[in-house]
């Protein structure tokens, strides 16, 4: 694709003109002005909207005001912002096109804004765009997908411009097609991840992000002219692939909210696993810590087995992997059973789950004379119990560790003579080592007076040893129904938080 430079010289402004040659398909109603300033170009060109990605996340999606200090009636592109047409030179112009302003209305909301600015304060000029020369292709292919509902197959780079100037303009539709053209050019699916944080508005960085990454975990990379299915969505599933990519990639993925993964243990060991590749020599271990990898890590859903090796990695800069795992510990021991934060609960997506399959838990070990003990909180979103229900699918926790023995606790929906039961059960894991009886109790919370505790639902015994399964057919009756419904006693703030205590003899 030719640098923006090479479009300004070579081309004027035959791309805009050509455009408003063309008979359009809806009557014209509205008179718009675009005009077109130049400015000097970066060796090497860059792509629309990339200057601004550096600012902090809530400076950044200030678009639906007419641009920066721009006058009534004017939406000021970011890249040409700053310009002065009156002074920019020759190489800008002014172009007054007719339109169709419900037809733009309904496709940007830019435009929406514009016109009806427009409208209100009574204006005799017509409503103006202003964009830099560079920006020019990508604005008429815009208006050619709006006015003509087409987009002509274009290289990556034109599907990016195209992208970062329907977001610009927050063209929602046409920010879909062109993330569905992304992901299906040849190795820029995960270029996809990077392109993220240049994006502003949040449905289209969202909707790029989910794409991708539903993409990439469900076709088969030696197969991407014919998407081929996979069992496995977690993007561990393309961990050889992953390895691979540089920083910028990584960074990019593993700073999303909704990155899907068995659990962040797992993110941990990807990421050592990828500075262990990059940067395999001791003497390297000081340019890796410069890169903070261990601030793409949530710290506070790791396992304390992980925060302990987290203190002992060389990858880490000390500093920060220290707090990190200070913050950590401090969020653990607060009230277990809201360790998982509803959403907006917190500022910091430090804070935040991703897509685990398989739930956080917090666990309180107790130490007695005769017996050990642990109470272990888990709870779950009616998000996943809906989903639970709808795909007759089960939910495991993270796993924990009681004496020797590795456990899960498993929650699920279990059809008997077409009535649905909820399930919540405790299995063994990896090497079966425990041969003592362990009792269990299951309880959950509601409201009880004016406060909310956790009540005893049913009581267990099982053997590890013997492959045994501790839990209760039932163990909420009626629940399903009630949640169906909006009225279930054991929903609060939006989660199903349970308890289960278990106790073993020394």
């Amino acid at each position: 694709m030719e640098s923006p430079k090479q479009k300004v010289e070579g081309d004027g402004r035959k791309t805009l003109r050509r455009f408003m040659k063309r008979e359009l398909i809806d009557p014209t109603d509205q008179p718009l002005r675009v005009r077109i300033v130049a400015k000097p170009q970066p060796d090497g060109g860059e792509h629309i909207g990339t200057e601004d990605s550096l600012k902090p996340e809530a400076e950044l999606f200030d678009d639906t005001n007419n641009g920066n200090g721009a006058p009534c009636g004017t939406y000021i592109s970011r890249r040409s912002r700053g310009v002065d047409y009156s002074t920019s030179g020759g190489g800008s112009v002014e172009e007054v096109m007719d339109v169709n302003s419900e037809l733009l209305s309904q496709e940007s909301l830019v435009f929406r804004k514009l016109f009806k600015e427009t409208k209100t304060a009574l204006l005799k000029e017509p409503p103006t765009i202003q964009i830099e020369a560079s920006e020019e292709h990508a604005f008429v292919a815009l208006l050619e997908f709006i006015c003509f509902s087409r987009m002509p197959p274009p290289s990556y780079e034109e599907c990016v411009d195209l992208l970062m100037t329907a977001e610009e303009f927050q063209v929602l539709s046409c920010a879909y097609r062109c993330t569905n053209q992304l992901l299906r050019k040849l190795n820029s699916a995960l270029s996809c991840f990077e392109l993220c944080h240049k994006l502003r508005w949040p449905k289209v960085k969202e909707l790029l992000a989910m794409e991708a990454m539903n993409f990439v975990t469900q076709t088969d990379n030696t197969e991407l002219r014919v998407p081929k299915q996979k069992e496995d969505h977690d993007i561990m599933s393309i961990k050889n692939e992953l390895l691979q990519q540089p920083f910028s990639i990584i960074k990019a993925l593993f700073c999303m909210d909704y990155l899907k993964v068995e659990s962040e243990d797992d993110v941990y060991d990807f990421i050592l696993c990828w500075a262990q590749t990059h940067y395999p020599k001791p003497e390297d271990h000081c340019t890796a810590k410069e890169l903070h990898l261990e601030r793409l890590i949530r710290f506070t859903y790791l396992t304390c087995r992980k925060l302990e090796d987290a203190l002992q990695c060389d990858f880490f800069h000390p500093e920060s992997v220290s707090e990190a795992v200070m913050e950590a510990l401090a969020f653990k021991v607060r009230e277990p059973y809201r360790r998982r934060l509803p959403p907006g609960g917190c500022s910091s997506n430090r804070f935040l789950e991703r897509c685990y399959k398989r739930v956080p838990v917090a666990v309180n070990r107790l130490w007695f004379p005769e017996f050990d003990r642990c109470e272990v909180y888990f709870s779950l979103a009616i998000s996943e119990l809906l989903d639970m229900h709808y795909s007759l699918g089960r939910r495991e926790s993270e796993d924990f560790q009681f004496g020797p023995q590795l456990l899960s606790l498993v929650a699920s929906y279990k059809e008997v003579r077409r009535t649905f039961y909820f399930d919540l059960s405790i299995t063994s894991k990896g090497e079966i080592l425990d041969e003592n009886v362990h009792a269990t109790r299951f309880m959950a919370m509601t409201n009880v007076g004016d406060s909310a505790e956790f009540v005893e639902m049913g009581t267990g015994t099982f053997v590890p040893a013997k492959q045994e399964t501790a839990g209760g057919l039932d163990l909420l009756p009626g629940f399903l129904l009630q949640l169906l419904n909006g009225v279930c006693p054991f929903i609060l703030d939006g989660f199903l938080h349970l308890l289960v205590e278990i106790t073993c003899k020394r």
